[in-house]
This record gives C-alpha cells, sequence and structure tokens, in this order.
C-alpha cells in the first residue's frame, strides 16, 4: 500500500492499522510506504526498509519491541545523536540520517556504506538464501483466480456503486429529466392551438418536429454522457490495474444504471409532446413511441460511451461524436427523402440509427391514421391524390383530400411501413449490443491512464 494513513486523523489511522495488522496476522505479506507516522503506527510494524536519497538501504530488520533494534542498530555509531525519552522513533530515524549522511564534526558519517559492511545485512542475506532453498511446488504461492472475488461479486458490487453514483449525480440525471420535459413542451406548444393536421403544410411541420425533438435530445444524451462516462472510464483503469474487477462488470454496471433514468427521461418528454402534438390517444400508439424515443436515447447514450472507451479525452469523442450526428441528421429521411438519396449514399441511409428511429417515431403515429389532408399545388401528394381519385385532377387536387397516412406514403416514397416496425427495433436493439461489444474491445485493448 502507498501511504494508507496519510490525510487520516489519529483514530481513522489507527482503525487502518488495525485492520492491515489482522490481516498480517492472517498469514499475508502487508507491505506498505509511509512517511512521519506517529509512534503508536510507526511501532505497529514488524520490519523496516529504510533507504536514503538515491535508493540506498540504510537499515533493514525487524524493528523489534518499540522499535528497539532500530535504535540499537542506529546508536551504536558515534555520530548518532541519542533518542530523547518519548521521541518518535521515525522523526528521530530521519532527523539522523538526514539526506543520506549525517555530521560528525566536519566528516560525513555514510549511514548507507555502514549498513553494507554491517552485520544485518550479512543476516538479511542468509536469510533469502534459507527461504530460496526452502522453495517447493508444495508451498508454491497460488490463487484461484485473477481477481481476489468471483465474477459474480464483482458485478453486484460494481452496479451497486454504479447506481450510487448515478443517484448522487443530480447534474447528469435530473437536469436530463428537465432538458426533456422543457423540449417536450417547447416544440408540443407549437400545436396547442392546432391539434389535428388539415393540409400538407400542418403534416410537414408535425414530421419536422418529431425529427428536431428526437434529433436535439439525442445529441444531448450524447455529449452529456461523455463526461460522465470518461470519469468512470479512469478510475476503472485504476481498479482494473489493482485487480478488482474487469471491463465486463463495469459496462454492466454503467449500462443498468443509465436505463432507469433513460426510461424516465423518454416518459418525461413523451408524456409532454405526445398530448400537446394531438397524437391519436390509442394505447399502442402511445407506447410504441416510449419505446422508440426510449431506444433513441439509449443508442445514442451508448454512443457515448462507446466513442469514450475508443478515444482518449472528451474532446476528441466529441469531435467524432459531431460527424455521428451529422450523418444521423442527413440520413434520416428528412432533409433527404429517401427516395431521393443517391446511390453511393444509400449505405448511409441503411446504417445510421436515426433512420429507424424517425421512421418508428412516424410510421406508429399515422399507421390508418385518416384524417383528411389538403395537397399543395404541384406536390407530389397532389398527384398522388388526383391519380388515385377520378373526380380530381392535378389541376385542381386542392380541392380534393387525401389521408395523413396516405401522406407518408408518398412523401417518403413508400419507404416508410408500419410493417417495418419490428425490424426498426431489432436494428435499434442491435446497434445498443454492437456498441458494447466494441466498448467492451476498446476497454480491454486500450488504456489512456495518465502515468
Amino acid at each position: 500500500l502507498d501511504e494508507p494513513t496519510s490525510g487520516l486523523d489519529a483514530r481513522a489511522a489507527s482503525i487502518v492499522m488495525r485492520g492491515l495488522k489482522r490481516i498480517a496476522l492472517s498469514g499475508r505479506a502487508v507491505c506498505a510506504t509511509i512517511h512521519q507516522p506517529s509512534i503508536t503506527i510507526f511501532n505497529s510494524f514488524d520490519s523496516l526498509l529504510l533507504l536514503k536519497r538515491g535508493g540506498e538501504v540504510v537499515f533493514f530488520g525487524d524493528l523489534g519491541v518499540e522499535s528497539s533494534n532500530l535504535i540499537s542498530y542506529f546508536e551504536r555509531y558515534r555520530a548518532t545523536p541519542k533518542i530523547q525519552p518519548g521521541e518518535n522513533p521515525a522523526t528521530w530515524m530521519l532527523t539522523t540520517i538526514g539526506a543520506g549522511s549525517s555530521t560528525a564534526g566536519s566528516k560525513p558519517f555514510d549511514y548507507s556504506q555502514s549498513y553494507a559492511v554491517s552485520k544485518q545485512r550479512e543476516e538479511a542475506l542468509q536469510k533469502i538464501e534459507l527461504l530460496d532453498q526452502a522453495a517447493e511446488e508444495e508451498n508454491r504461492v497460488g490463487f484461484p483466480g485473477k481477481y481476489a472475488t468471483s465474477t459474480s461479486t464483482q458485478r453486484k458490487l460494481v452496479v451497486k456503486r454504479a447506481m450510487t453514483v448515478y443517484w448522487r449525480s443530480p447534474s447528469y440525471n435530473l437536469v436530463r429529466l428537465i432538458v426533456s420535459a422543457v423540449v417536450a413542451l417547447l416544440f408540443g406548444s407549437v400545436f396547442a392551438a392546432q391539434r389535428t393536421p388539415e393540409d400538407e403544410s400542418d403534416m410537414n411541420s408535425r414530421v419536422t418536429s418529431i425529427f428536431i425533438s428526437f434529433l436535439f435530445l439525442a445529441v444531448n444524451a450524447l455529449n452529456t454522457s461523455l463526461g460522465v462516462f470518461e470519469v468512470e472510464r479512469n478510475m476503472f483503469y485504476r481498479h482494473k490495474a489493482a485487480l478488482m474487477y474487469d471491463q465486463r462488470a463495469m459496462l454492466l454496471a454503467f449500462t443498468l444504471a443509465e436505463i432507469p433514468f433513460l426510461l424516465m427521461a423518454s416518459m418525461a418528454f413523451v408524456v409532454c409532446f405526445y398530448f400537446l402534438v394531438g397524437f391519436e390517444v390509442v394505447a399502442y400508439k402511445f407506447l410504441l413511441y416510449y419505446l422508440f424515443f426510449t431506444l433513441n436515447l439509449g443508442v445514442y447514450t451508448f454512443t457515448g460511451h462507446l466513442l469514450m472507451s475508443v478515444f482518449p479525452d472528451s474532446v476528441t469523442a466529441q469531435g467524432f461524436g459531431g460527424i455521428v450526428v451529422g450523418l444521423s441528421s442527413l440520413f434520416a429521411g428528412v432533409i433527404i427523402r429517401p427516395q431521393n438519396i443517391k446511390s453511393f449514399w444509400t449505405f448511409a441511409y441503411w446504417a445510421v440509427p436515426s433512420h429507424y428511429i424517425f421512421e418508428g417515431l412516424v410510421t406508429s403515429q399515422f399507421n390508418n391514421d385518416d384524417t383528411p389532408i389538403e395537397p399543395s399545388a404541384g406536390s407530389a401528394f397532389c398527384t398522388y391524390v388526383a391519380t388515385s381519385n377520378n373526380d380530381c385532377t392535378v389541376e385542381n387536387c386542392t380541392e380534393c383530400q387525401g389521408t395523413a397516412e396516405e401522406w407518408i406514403e408518398v412523401t417518403f416514397g413508400g419507404k416508410f411501413d408500419y410493417d417495418h416496425i419490428p425490424w426498426n427495433i431489432l436494428y435499434l436493439i442491435c446497434a445498443v449490443v454492437f456498441g458494447k461489444i466494441c466498448a467492451y474491445i476498446a476497454l480491454t485493448r486500450l488504456n489512456y491512464l495518465a502515468k
């Protein structure tokens, strides 16, 4: 251990030393570096290795009762001042050797050189030789596993810690709940006065609001998760080096810790947004919207975890996150309609999760929606209504009407279909799993801990 009592008061330091003593009495070796200990703490140790500047040994051996061996060893040299009654042996020995030498008259005294030819050193070397000769296979120290605890114990304790960390992080979790509700109220209030669409302009407004709201919160989820996960990732590097737990326990813990807050943030948004916009009050449609919005927050939050696992700091991860967000906005199906995407970029349309999120949100609400929609002159929907209605022509299509479901089909070139919903859900779940697998590989192979 490295200075186990530093920064502790006398009572806390005493508790730590009693714990270490119990471990030592159980047969385990306990090694510790310690600076300026009290008399009680210093006398709790059995042996001492004292080094001077430069790493040269000044004393190595048993301390003895009340540090008697240490005191008698140093006082045998004429250059050593006698220890005073009640004086701390630790302070006395450091004062005695100073920076590695003490002065007797005008001639420096080298304690390290004296130890090099001392009887204590010979006894130490003889003991090491005897221990080497006694080494046998049957007394080889072995452990049942790489870690001190089982996998189940690691996961249980790390999950408990992660839950506690998240509960005690209102700046992260409470803020995203509030942001979700505020964004929902801002976008939803636009439609409070007109809850039922009447023409193509109204439909475009609703579809665009769905797109902007889910993308806004997706970006917020990705960016806010970076800083939080960076702190925990750096802590994990230290814990991993100490063989406390592995990356599986860490990823499981922070995945489970995120889920309750993702569910709450999604519910805060959907409850406020869904009814203000005027979507049909049907249980399965509400639950589908809630499901896709939860998957939206989950995908981008865990994408943030992935980026933070791969890159050294949150600034770099945020830069690459901007690329993810840019592709998500371009190929979701709003800025560029699916039927208008060039063949070269078709792969991006099928790869980005925003396409599946947006399709799920839109088709779940406008499936079987027979709300009358008035076409705009010259639009694709106008042509569709004119060709599907014998009483209409392209010139007078504004006098006819189609339905909201038909508008969705025409506007997105037949690419958005309610029957795709199960596949959209499956893709988004697979995206989360794939991201976790990549994060696992990154945490296994990469380590950005500053040395």
